[in-house]
């Protein structure tokens, strides 16, 4: 048998593999085990649910309101205690021998970061930065809130809410898809929600000129004209190009696959044109279109951290996913340099707004990142060890604002610097490892797993954009986007330690 012989060969064994396994005696209506039915019924709605408050968490602002934030919170809960009870997995949140080590590390951090959240609450901690404030409120008002680390207690609650509710996505997506074709599913909405936000975004972009989500006007800094910048439902559109970025990783991640398998059930007896029909007949066009779609769609947010963290993350994805197959990569060769064109067309068509951002950066007179950082590290410096307090850097931050920053600012624009003003030292450094310690999991399960590597690959790239990000913006303060990427960082970390047992071949394959 020759090399060229053998995709066929394995292809028709599935085949057979599948045929044995359908012909396997089915019982009669009448003795159908019910109960373990409506077990199975109850796990397939409790992965659909988790999978549809995935997808429609981006609409409601990225989930960044009250009344959104509450009913979340309230499905994801019911969503765990069925997790708990064995439904989508008899496992459960079963841990294996593998994962203790790592999970007992990231159980740690995750604690540690927690008592920080907590000890803020609480008038047992010791007098920190906050303390004069309080004062100066008891001689203003009379009476006053004990002193306590944070400078609002109702603000400190909330957002420790938020990341247990983070938290809590990847333990579910952990016990959820622990098998490749439930993870596939985790990418299918990914892609569905992402699809829904951009054409929102294209239709409001022609109504209305992008301004307005419901009656929440978007317009912000020099942009005074009759049209914003594509942001979709989010509040603004480097969110929302951080969104569609982590969109268009899963997409090529799942174009690689695809063309894999294509090529794996091509036969030397096929002419081109047949190869062609095949190929146009599968997923690739439709995933390729759809990664199009989503880098156009980066590039009229006119996010550049958002364009470079996704160029940057996408570069080492086409590499993670063919190490060791280089050989056999002439494809991806073809496919880089085709998407490095059509870059570049997109570029010159979508991308005349980013280009006048890039050429702001040195005007002083925009938007300064850079003084907002320098202010925030002059308030960590006066509390740094417990911080100000968990959801407090507006506060904080109106307190130290210099007269050179006319524009109020509720965010650092740099989630590790905003998180050193709220939380401190003892705060901080759990808090990134809770993040980077799943992340890090996730990268060597995609550098060693072989089988299914897309699923690992996706699960480094989509939210490591995320990640990336918010180093120099918030976006995994919007919890949408924080949602995505703990579930991916889930999905990733169930399937480089759960690995789907290889079903053994039949009497006949053996044969052969």
């Amino acid at each position: 048998m020759s090399d060229d012989d053998r995709p066929r060969r394995r292809h028709h064994r599935r085949r057979r593999r599948r045929r044995h396994h359908d012909e396997e005696p089915v019982e009669e209506l009448g003795r159908i085990d019910w109960p373990r039915f409506a077990v199975m019924i109850a796990g397939w709605l409790t992965i659909a649910s988790f999978l549809l408050l995935l997808a429609l968490a981006p609409l409601p602002l990225g989930a960044n309101r009250d009344w959104a934030w509450a009913p979340l919170l309230m499905m994801l809960g019911t969503i765990g205690i069925l997790c708990a009870l064995g439904l989508g997995d008899p496992r459960g949140f079963a841990v294996e021998p593998k994962e203790r080590w790592p999970l007992l590390a990231l159980l740690v951090c995750f604690l540690a970061f927690t008592f920080v959240g907590l000890l803020q609450l609480s008038t047992l901690a010791p007098a920190t930065g906050s303390a004069p404030f309080y004062a100066r409120a008891q001689l203003l008002l009379g009476q006053v809130h004990a002193a306590v680390p944070t400078l609002a207690v109702d603000q400190t609650r909330d957002t420790l809410l938020r990341c247990l509710a983070s938290v809590l996505v990847f333990v579910i997506a952990r016990a959820l898809f622990r098998e490749p074709k439930r993870a596939r599913l985790l990418l299918y909405a990914l892609l569905a929600s992402a699809g829904f936000v951009v054409v929102y975004g294209l239709l409001q972009q022609v109504a209305t000129g992008g301004c307005y989500v419901g009656a929440l006007l978007k317009k912000q800094g020099d942009y005074t004209g009759d049209r914003c910048l594509m942001s979709g439902t989010f509040a603004n559109s480097n969110s929302f190009g951080c969104f569609v970025g982590m969109a268009f990783a899963a997409a090529v991640a799942m174009v690689l696959q695809e063309r894999r398998r294509q090529r794996a059930f091509e036969g030397d007896d096929e002419d081109g044109g047949t190869r062609l029909l095949r190929r146009l007949s599968g997923a690739t066009p439709v995933l390729v279109a759809l990664a199009l779609l989503f880098l156009g769609a980066q590039l009229f947010s006119s996010s550049r951290a958002a364009f470079a963290v996704t160029a940057v993350v996408t570069v080492g994805l086409l590499y993670l996913s063919m190490r060791g197959r280089w050989r056999s990569a002439a494809h991806v060769r073809r496919t880089m340099i085709a998407g490095v064109v059509i870059g570049v067309v997109m570029l010159g068509v979508a991308g005349g707004t980013m280009l006048r951002k890039v050429s702001l950066l040195g005007d002083t007179a925009q938007f300064n990142r850079t003084a907002i950082w320098q202010t925030s590290l002059q308030a960590a410096q006066a509390s740094p060890w417990l911080g100000w307090g968990l959801g407090t850097y507006p506060e904080i931050f109106a307190a130290y604002q210099p007269d050179r920053i006319r524009l109020t600012n509720d965010k650092a624009h740099s989630t590790p610097i905003e998180l050193l003003v709220e939380t401190g030292v003892l705060g901080t450094v759990p808090g990134l490892l809770t993040v980077l310690i799943p992340w890090g999991v996730c990268l060597v399960g995609a550098w060693r797993r072989r089988r299914h590597r897309y699923l690992m690959v996706a699960a480094v790239a989509v939210p490591g954009i995320a990640i990336l990000h918010s180093v120099v913006d918030f976006s995994l303060q919007i919890p949408a986007i924080a949602f995505v990427s703990a579930a991916f960082l889930g999905m990733g970390w169930a399937q480089t330690f759960y690995r789907t047992p290889v079903q053994e071949p039949s009497f006949t394959e053996a044969e052969e």
